[in-house]
């Protein structure tokens, strides 16, 4: 009816059941429900403007709402909200929806990494560091063993700068066809980034070919794994947090290189050696629009004409 006598929470509540359940990660719904039902649950939906957006922002940057978090972060939880009182006007539940006031978007982080910086990465992944440098050229002349070979770490890192699939599909990546997640057929030279049961999502997990310096890596590594590249113990992992961390203190890398980095860096190095944008986008599984906004400038052709 009117969202003048709705509850948000009854809103909420209504596209969890009906909506959200559906998703490829219901999971992520709820966990931007739970700020948002302690903030906004016992208000009308008529009742949401801009004041009470902006004041959602605040409390949630502040910490007053669980942790603290950014702002991009509460934005795309109030983009939830959005999507919440959106599917109930679709489905007669609400006859109109409030305008939500959103914070500005943030800027798109252009990091990257140089091949000496990547393959220091490598290297601390594998126990390495290095321990002095030639002062003329910046180049690492001693490198000390520190620590153990993370080799599920090494593999991680070789196959997001080869192919620049995102750090979850790498982690469900197999040997074999499967439902649970994406394969590599080393046979046929393709990357399959998405299992047969899997959802589509707007983060696109196209094929690909598999770059041939990545090819005699998996061969070796088929031999040396029961599951999938990505496998610690003989079981593949959940997430690549620790041994990644690990891996950059060992490379003096700082925290703002994250495993997402790699795919910026592998579409940077492709631009770079004057791949097309289209091109380019085909080959990640990321949109044209997305490849010449963020990353176009690296190209040797940009804006040239």
């Amino acid at each position: 009816g009117d969202p003048a006598t709705v509850l948000t929470a009854d809103a909420l509540a209504y596209y969890a059941e009906k909506q959200a359940i559906n998703h490829a990660h219901p999971e992520l719904v709820g966990y931007h429900m739970t700020p948002l039902l302690a903030h906004f649950g016992q208000m009308m939906v008529g009742d949401i403007g801009g004041d009470e957006c902006r004041a959602y922002v605040a409390r949630r940057s502040a910490g007053k709402l669980g942790r603290k978090v950014k702002e991009a972060t509460a934005r795309r939880e109030l983009e939830t909200l959005g999507a919440a009182f959106k599917f109930c006007v679709r489905e007669k539940k609400l006859t109109h929806r409030p305008e939500l006031t959103l914070p500005a978007k943030a800027e798109a982080r252009d990091i990257w990494l140089d091949r000496s910086a990547a393959a220091a990465l490598i290297a601390g992944a594998l126990g390495f560091s290095a321990t002095a440098c030639d002062i003329r050229t910046g180049r690492m002349i001693r490198w000390r063993r520190l620590g153990k070979p993370s080799y599920h770490v090494a593999r991680f890192i070789l196959i997001a700068l080869y192919t620049g699939t995102r750090h979850e599909a790498i982690l469900k990546l197999r040997w074999s066809q499967n439902k649970d997640g994406g394969w590599f057929d080393v046979p046929n030279g393709v990357l399959y980034r998405k299992g047969e049961g899997e959802k589509q999502t707007n983060k696109r997990r196209t094929p690909a070919p598999i770059p041939f310096r990545l090819r005699p890596h998996l061969t070796r590594w088929i031999k040396l794994t029961r599951f999938g590249p990505v496998e610690y113990d003989g079981h593949l992992i959940q997430k690549e947090r620790t041994g990644f961390e690990r891996a950059r203190h060992f490379a003096h890398l700082g925290a703002e290189i994250t495993p997402h980095v790699l795919k910026h860096t592998c579409a940077t190095w492709l631009l770079q050696q004057g791949v097309s944008p289209w091109q380019v986008s085909k080959f990640l599984g990321t949109s044209e629009k997305v490849i010449e906004n963020t990353y176009g400038h690296h190209s040797p052709d940009f804006l040239q004409e």
